[in-house]
């Protein structure tokens, strides 16, 4: 009988590494960046979001001190900057694209993306056009996780995670996820309940530039963080 799980690792939220940190974006600089990647390689470990759904599908526990790295937007940055640090640091990641974007100034391309996946990158859905879900009647959510998803899929890239747009989810949206095939969902820190684990309501610490010690980093990734941040309302 499968027992569900109670606590997950943290799974760290990134958007932007770029020189620039000046973007209204969360952005870090790319040796603020290094120096998380060197503190994760050394003290913790880094496993990939299928890793984590695995465990959370059959309950059973997680790797100890494990963490999961994932990146919104799917902005070029995460090849130019993000992409040779993950490689060199041997750390697994996933990115969610903003599926309607790829290609276009800014973004990934197709070409970016295959030889990052080769590398050993991820890639889920953060909707058709950074779509904030709950404000969509349910036909419409529905048309955008299901061709954001398969648009992926025609091009080899299996989509079995989501991100939520700024979060934002319901109840009958995170039915949706599932049913329309994706293994977990990632959110903020918004959601239903604590526990146990859901998988279509995975809660995120979003990451700054500011947090450059080692002192920062572990009490995000220690569990205290993400326990004391209050739940707030998923819509």
């Amino acid at each position: 009988m499968r027992q569900p799980l109670w606590f997950y690792p943290p799974i760290l939220a990134y958007h932007r590494v770029h020189p620039d940190g000046s973007s209204k974006t969360p952005t870090l600089r790319p040796e603020t960046f290094e120096r998380q990647m060197q503190l994760l390689a050394q003290r913790w470990q880094p496993i990939s979001l299928d890793r984590l759904a695995e465990a959370l599908e059959k309950g059973e526990p997680p790797p100890r001190r494990g963490v999961v790295v994932t990146f919104d937007d799917g902005t070029e940055d995460n090849y130019t900057h993000a992409f040779p640090i993950l490689t060199r640091r041997r750390i697994p990641a996933v990115i969610f694209l903003i599926t309607g974007n790829i290609g276009k100034p800014g973004f990934l391309s197709w070409p970016q993306i295959r030889e990052m996946r080769a590398g050993g990158i991820t890639f889920g859905s953060h909707t058709l056009a950074h779509d904030y879900l709950p404000s969509l009647p349910g036909p419409q959510a529905e048309e955008s996780l299901t061709v954001s998803r398969q648009l992926l899929k025609e091009q080899g890239i299996p989509a079995d995670h989501l991100s939520y747009p700024a979060g934002g989810f319901t109840e009958e949206i995170a039915r949706i996820a599932g049913r329309v095939g994706y293994r977990t969902a990632c959110t903020t820190n918004r959601g239903f309940r604590r526990f146990p684990a859901d998988r279509w309501a995975l809660r995120r610490i979003t990451m700054h530039e500011s947090t450059r010690s080692s002192l920062g980093l572990w009490l995000r990734c220690c569990g205290w963080y993400g326990l004391n941040r209050s739940l707030r309302k998923p819509a």
